[in-house]
């Protein structure tokens, strides 16, 4: 990828100091918008697209949280190609003294590799990242950034200004340009379906939600709680949200257990509530709506990678013209099958899998549309395909 889009009015306000934030903030726009619908990976992008984004994000943490946020929002495996681009930005844009302070930020960094790894900005700040904050913070002073790159930015050749209302189309354009488009977009469906598949947490909360009777309660979100003791493997407290409404989840090693939760939720039976939740205001923690089982939990997963459940749900969703970026709730499960149910929008879909195929269930539960174990093993080499051909995010 070679172009660069922007909309018109962030190239035209480049050329007042006040408002080059606006065109930074393009090009920001642009990056994570043609790595949204593209998949384009950062070597497949233009380097000065990634310099350029990348010093917009070092300043932004500095400017929020200082050195300190920066090293730890970065991470330790980005932080080297982050830091790079952010030079080689800076150094491109002419801001000088924001450079020699990255520099150092970096050499720090490589000779203090355990101190590096606990910095978050808040707490454990040392004096050397300090001292660099307050001289980032007078070369801004002296000479602002933001006007720099802006300037930069409306220099390239590769930059193509579009009216707004074509900018979305014209991402859409470029997106569909990439060889792998196709094979990627199926690889990031299915790899979110079968996420809420294997990972335990995610299909606990699923089958919890699925356990609820009379009727069971759809997925809809899921918002990580608070550990009890900080093991992943002991108890965790989830916020949920069904099609119900707002939902309490706790995970533990033997299970999940779902209440619900809000004012005026129902009191539980004496007894009921789990421990991890009495800390919570009673007029919060409402009744137990389900208890399932780990071993439940465990025959989800195994009947879900037997039957290639997440590629068999990806195609049922593509075949019946929905999009596949659904949430996931498992709803019963045998030896050699299990159904589940998938939403996708305002739209739910019943769907199960079995050795053999995969049927989307109508309202009388029979087979509205079917995909053959052929037809998902092909989808499921399309979808490894498109993970091939990322190795660095696969």
């Amino acid at each position: 990828m070679t172009t660069i889009v922007v909309p018109h009015k962030a190239l035209e306000a480049a050329q007042n100091p006040e408002k080059a934030d606006y065109l930074t903030g393009a090009l920001v726009d642009y990056v994570n918008d043609i790595q949204r619908a593209g998949l384009y990976t950062r070597d497949e992008l233009p380097v000065v697209a990634m310099q350029a984004y990348h010093a917009d994000y070092y300043f932004a943490q500095i400017m929020n949280g200082g050195h300190s946020q920066f090293v730890g929002n970065t991470g330790a495996a980005l932080f080297l190609t982050t830091s790079a681009d952010a030079l080689a930005g800076l150094e491109a844009m002419g801001a000088s003294a924001q450079h020699q302070i990255l520099q150092e930020m970096i050499a720090w960094v490589e000779a203090n590799p355990g101190e590096a790894a606990a910095q978050n900005g808040f707490t454990r700040r040392p004096a050397t990242l300090e001292a660099l904050d307050d001289r980032f913070y007078e070369a801004e002073r002296q000479q602002p950034m933001t006007p720099l790159a802006s300037r930069w930015i409306a220099s390239w050749l590769d930059l193509k200004a579009v009216a707004p209302d074509q900018y979305a189309s014209e991402i859409e354009r470029l997106a569909q340009l990439h060889p792998h488009w196709s094979q990627r977009r199926i690889w990031r469906s299915v790899r979110n379906i079968r996420f809420q598949m294997t990972d335990r947490l995610q299909l606990t909360v699923a089958a919890a939600c699925g356990a609820v009777v009379p009727e069971p309660e759809f997925k809809l979100l899921v918002i990580r709680g608070s550990s009890q003791d900080g093991d992943a493997d002991q108890s965790t407290a989830f916020e949920v949200k069904t099609d119900k409404g707002a939902r309490l989840c706790v995970y533990e090693k033997a299970g999940g257990q779902l209440y619900e939760y809000g004012p005026g939720s129902q009191r539980s039976k004496p007894g009921e509530t789990h421990e991890i939740l009495k800390s919570l205001p009673p007029s919060l923690v409402g009744a137990r709506l389900s208890v399932v089982a780990a071993d439940t939990v465990e025959n989800f997963s195994r009947v879900a990678e037997q039957n290639l459940a997440a590629e068999a749900i990806d195609l049922l969703l593509r075949n019946s013209g929905l999009d596949p970026a659904a949430m996931i709730t498992a709803l019963a499960v045998s030896d050699d099958r299990a159904t589940w149910y998938a939403v996708t929008g305002k739209t739910g879909v019943m769907i199960e899998t079995l050795d053999d195929r995969a049927d989307r269930l109508g309202p009388d539960g029979k087979a509205a549309l079917t995909v053959t174990r052929a037809e998902i093993e092909r989808h499921a080499e399309e979808a490894a395909a498109g993970r091939d051909s990322m190795p660095t995010q696969a």
